[in-house]
């Protein structure tokens, strides 16, 4: 290998074994490199990550010397041979110093596009190093321009309920308040088909194309509603910054408060509803209240369990499975519970479950300030989905009681 190189430093407010960890662990990876990886953690064990702009690198651990240093080989996309990455962590007085030297590139001119790009990428990588480890906050995520929408996954079936002209796309649940979503028109039931001149088949998309844009910019979507298709312009604005809690005691009771709003709410929606109004369907291919409920429950058990895959590995890869679409999974529930009142007693268990877990967290978890940061944005999520089905049981009574 030539002796030409990209060398970089960081001092960061950590400890050396969890600077070491951030290096050569898959998940931690993730937390600040890139967007996927895969690693053998072993003399000569295989690594491999990948970005969403399509960049790919791949080699052998070469060295590991925990928690003080690290080698590895390094062939990324289009580069014209193989390079060598050395990580150095040294205890220093405020913290621990990060050093990066990336060696080996060639000296022919087909190699300084690689060169530039290896200085900018440990540019960025770094930054985001030392803000996951001291914050917990991902700039990839914090910098990228904020749209402000809720979305889900668009399927057949709800195509075919909701009578959508398409069968892909990113489902529009609602809007945030003062972002350029809200302010372009964007509602609930919208479907942004096309993003910037880019399909949007599902959510995934998403970020890569909000990351080609910086806040302030005007992009164009492709909205269908309905059998209705119209083309909106949005302002992208700056993604607020969330505070987390400081304990898994503080994240649970914020969490407590929120079931505590939303559970008010569906208790009032129901007073005087009958099991047998609760049981019926207000259309063929729509949910009772029941059937909702059941629904409710499931979808809280599911996010309990990939809450937990968070909280110990800080990622959740479930691929294009849906547990809560399982068939016959909300007649199962419906089978063991059939009354109404057993039913929102089953949910407001499992909603306490929640919280009892959440204050049981492994201190591993909360020492982990990106792992924490990600698992408290997700659990704080989980009131808001029964919020959104409390109307949806409001519909549904009315609707019901009127077909009487």
């Amino acid at each position: 290998m030539s002796a030409r190189q990209v060398e970089r430093a960081i001092l960061i407010d950590t400890t050396p074994e969890m600077a070491f960890e951030a290096l050569i662990k898959a998940s931690e990876l993730r937390e600040w490199m890139c967007e996927y990886a895969w690693t053998v953690i072993q003399p000569q064990g295989v690594y491999h990550a990948r970005w969403e702009s399509g960049y790919q690198a791949s080699g052998r651990f070469i060295e590991l010397d925990p928690p003080r240093r690290v080698a590895i080989t390094w062939q990324g996309t289009g580069e014209p041979g193989e390079t060598g990455v050395t990580f150095t962590v040294e205890p220093e007085a405020g913290g621990t110093r990060v050093t990066i030297v990336h060696a080996g590139f060639g000296a022919g001119p087909e190699w300084g596009a690689h060169v530039a790009a290896s200085e900018k990428g440990w540019d960025i990588g770094l930054d985001n190093l030392k803000s996951t480890l001291e914050t917990g906050i991902d700039l990839r995520i914090a910098r990228r321009p904020f749209m402000g929408i809720l979305f889900d996954v668009l399927n057949a079936d709800r195509a075919a309920k909701e009578g959508i002209a398409v069968n892909e796309g990113v489902y529009i649940n609602d809007t945030v308040e003062g972002s350029g979503a809200r302010a372009a028109g964007l509602v609930a039931g919208d479907v942004i088909v096309s993003l910037g001149g880019v399909a949007t088949p599902g959510y995934h998309e998403l970020g890569p194309i909000l990351g080609s844009h910086q806040a302030g910019d005007t992009i164009e979507a492709v909205v269908v509603h309905g059998q209705e298709r119209r083309t909106v312009a949005i302002t992208l604005g700056r993604r607020p910054v969330e505070e987390v809690p400081p304990t898994a005691d503080a994240l649970a009771n914020r969490v407590a408060e929120l079931y505590a709003e939303t559970d008010a709410a569906l208790k009032a929606a129901v007073i005087g509803l009958t099991d047998d109004e609760a049981g019926r369907s207000p259309a063929k291919g729509e949910w009772s209240v029941k059937e909702v409920l059941a629904h409710l429950t499931t979808t809280e058990r599911d996010q309990q369990c990939f809450g937990y895959c968070i909280a110990v590995d800080g990622f959740v890869d479930t691929g294009l499975g849906d547990p809560a679409a399982m068939s016959g999974r909300l007649a199962a529930v419906l089978e063991v519970t059939p009354t109404l009142d057993g039913l929102v007693s089953r949910l407001l268990a499992d909603e306490a479950e929640t919280v009892a877990l959440l204050r049981r967290l492994p201190a591993a978890t909360v020492a982990h300030k990106a792992r924490f940061h990600r698992f408290s944005q997700y659990t704080v999520g989980f009131p808001a989905h029964t919020k959104e089905h409390i109307e949806q049981i409001k519909a549904t009574i009315q609707a019901v009681r009127a077909g009487q």
